[in-house]
């Protein structure tokens, strides 16, 4: 009876391993490594690599709330041009920015999305006869390598002279358009010097009709003093021509002033670049830093036909990524603006 015992003790886990050999083999995976972020400083700030690549991505962009009062910058209820009420838009935009290095130089591709929501105003998209609206909208989207570019984005003719002043409505008395369809390429030399010839097709009713484009050159020197740029664009849709040149001086390390002429060949008609008053416009203005928090910008701007408009703000920064900008707007003759008039704008921005 022991003798059996002990055989069948012997002979149990025996045939228990065997039967674990005749099953099918289980294979446990090791634990991947995980792959953490890396920051890629080579293009600045807010710069990170895309896991397994070499192409550095930064994604950013800003939540924005505008409010503007008065005859020029309200919302116009009952169509006589003036503004009755306030005009409000509520503003997303999504920023992507993608590069990396190649043998012909920086590959990059960038895109801005907008999403609106306007009461008054100049709108895409209106919901009711209220004029409120909703859009949604590329504001840039275009490709880099080396110094060639294409795609849609503000015109050569406005971004190559640094816009106009540091004021949020400097656009009131026109110094160029803005979005359209480009080629160009910039060729930034020694010792501060930067030149450029852009292909663009302009946009709305100014857009070319036929294969022949817009031309826009330009040429550029900084120095530590600060910056001269000049720039001329030919319209083909009209046959006509404009011109600007502008001036920045770094007075000191908190002041920097700038002046800038426009001239077109044709003084009666506003065409897609020179899109003020009359012959020529001029514009000046400032900038002046008061402590890490406080900016004060103003610009002043007069053309041909005798408008006149000028702008001030202090752009204030609440909290770091948050700033408050009020901005008081007086504009005399300015289309059907009347004589005098002087009207608010209200912004908050929060970037990220």
């Amino acid at each position: 009876m022991i003798r059996s015992l002990l055989l069948a003790t012997v002979a149990v886990p025996t045939l228990l391993q065997g039967q674990a050999y005749a099953a099918d083999a289980v294979a446990v995976a090791d634990p991947e490594q995980a792959e953490y972020v890396r920051v890629c400083d080579v293009y600045g700030p807010g710069f990170f690599y895309l896991p397994g690549t070499e192409t550095c991505l930064r994604v950013s962009g800003y939540v924005r709330y505008d409010i503007g009062v008065g005859e020029l910058l309200g919302s116009d209820v009952d169509g006589d041009g003036n503004g009755d009420t306030y005009y409000k838009r509520a503003r997303a935009a999504l920023q992507t920015d993608a590069r990396s290095q190649t043998e012909f130089g920086t590959l990059r591709a960038y895109m801005q999305v907008n999403f609106d929501y306007d009461r008054g105003g100049a709108i895409w998209n209106y919901e009711d006869i209220s004029g409120t609206g909703s859009a949604m909208y590329i504001n840039h989207a275009y490709l880099e390598l080396g110094g060639f570019r294409a795609g849609m984005t503000d015109s050569v003719f406005s971004t190559f002279t640094d816009y106009a002043g540091d004021v949020i409505n400097d656009w009131l008395l026109g110094f160029g358009p803005f979005r359209t369809q480009q080629i160009s390429y910039t060729y930034t030399g020694p010792l501060g010097f930067a030149a450029t010839i852009a292909l663009e097709t302009g946009s709305g009713t100014n857009a070319v009709e036929d294969y022949v484009p817009n031309v826009v050159a330009g040429g550029s020197l900084t120095q530590g003093w600060g910056k001269v740029a000049t720039v001329a664009a030919y319209d083909s849709r009209n046959d006509v021509w404009a011109g600007k040149a502008r001036v920045d001086v770094d007075v000191t390390d908190t002041i920097s002033l700038f002046g800038m002429v426009g001239y077109k060949s044709e003084a009666d008609t506003r065409n897609y670049y020179g899109n003020w008053g009359g012959s020529w416009a001029v514009w000046g203005g400032g900038s002046a830093k008061f402590g890490e928090k406080t900016r004060f910008n103003a610009q002043l701007a007069y053309d041909d036909d005798s408008n006149l408009v000028a702008v001030a703000n202090v752009a204030y920064t609440l909290v770091e990524n948050f700033v408050v900008t009020p901005e008081l707007v007086y504009a005399d003759d300015l289309d059907d603006a009347g004589d005098g008039s002087v009207s608010g704008f209200l912004r908050l921005q929060a970037s990220f």
